[in-house]
């Protein structure tokens, strides 16, 4: 239901961009007399495969579980959970287009979606000699002011429809979702992703993925996530509705940790209970921004998409 909501709500912001109204904007370096017709016809594209754009994700309220957390003898405070709540949301379009054709229509159009979110970042904490189940008494709630930039790239291609009696607009490729804190200083360097048959390592999630080399897993199967940051006291947690679990720090800026595809039919996500495609991530967050409660928020996410084969979908992809 959070995904169709925001499915919905993605629908509804390009809508408003064609429209000219709302609070998002759009950007366009193109200034060719066919340009506004082009953008006008890929935002309606966009606006038909919100799957294909949103994640569905990072922007849930979801509670991450962090009850064996180790304070240190530093920390200020003991997490036990946390949790987003976005309460603002600004949605920026970026389109580029290149390649013209004979008549001069572009036939390659880049678009770029940004989203500033706003809200807050909690925590539900105690003091560091808390016990692993405490009293009600001994905890407190902490808000932490939360700004994030979130940024994906989409790639479409002008080609001909099939019964060549015009050219249509088609989602060739996708990036990944990037998000990242203001002023944040965590980062992401890698992300490893391993499966029996699998083993492959992002560096960049901004950079293009076909929509045939998307991501692919069967149903129920383990999937082992190596995340890289600057730093070896980070706390790294996978982003998946259901699936909030905390990494294992491995002391050398790496953090490590299994997740299991559920069967198929079982709890959200691809297949006959959710969206073709689907989206995981992992989430990287200062150690300050959990265990010290003056801290600022700083945290970077990398968001992927994937697809639970076999699925019908994979055969009608670009």
């Amino acid at each position: 239901m959070r995904a169709k909501l925001l499915f919905a709500a993605f629908l509804l912001a390009v809508s408003g961009l064609l429209a000219g109204c709302g609070r998002d904007t759009v950007n366009s370096p193109t200034t060719t007399p066919t340009s506004s017709v082009d953008q006008a016809e890929v935002a309606s594209v966009l606006a038909s495969e919100p799957a294909v754009i949103e994640d569905a994700q990072f922007e849930n309220a979801e509670v991450t579980a962090l009850g064996g957390a180790t304070p240190g003898s530093f920390a200020a405070i003991r997490p036990l959970r946390f949790w987003r709540n976005i309460t603002d949301v600004q949605r920026r379009f970026e389109f580029a287009f290149a390649d013209s054709d004979s008549a001069g229509r572009p036939t390659t159009a880049i678009v770029t979606v940004h989203k500033l979110l706003g809200g807050e970042f909690n925590i539900l904490a105690g003091t560091p000699d808390t016990e692993a189940t405490p009293a009600d008494s001994t905890l407190n709630v902490i808000h932490k002011p939360l700004a994030d930039h979130w940024v994906r790239r989409i790639l479409l291609k002008r080609r001909p429809s099939p019964d060549g009696a015009r050219s249509m607009w088609r989602i060739v490729a996708t990036s990944s979702v990037k998000v990242t804190s203001r002023d944040a200083q965590t980062r992401i360097e890698s992300l490893r992703v391993q499966t029996a048959g699998l083993d492959t390592t992002i560096t960049d999630p901004l950079q293009f993925v076909f929509l045939r080399r998307i991501l692919k897993f069967e149903p129920e199967t383990p999937i082992t996530l190596t995340v890289t940051t600057l730093k070896n006291d980070d706390v790294v947690v996978l982003c998946r509705f259901g699936n909030r679990l905390r990494f294992r720090n491995n002391g050398d800026n790496t953090y490590t940790g299994v997740w299991h595809l559920p069967p198929p039919g079982a709890g959200p996500g691809p297949g006959p209970v959710g969206p073709p495609i689907g989206h995981f991530g992992v989430n990287a967050l200062s150690r300050g921004t959990l265990f010290d409660d003056t801290a600022p928020y700083d945290s970077q996410a990398w968001l992927l998409p994937f697809l639970v084969v076999p699925d019908e979908i994979a055969d009608a992809l670009p």
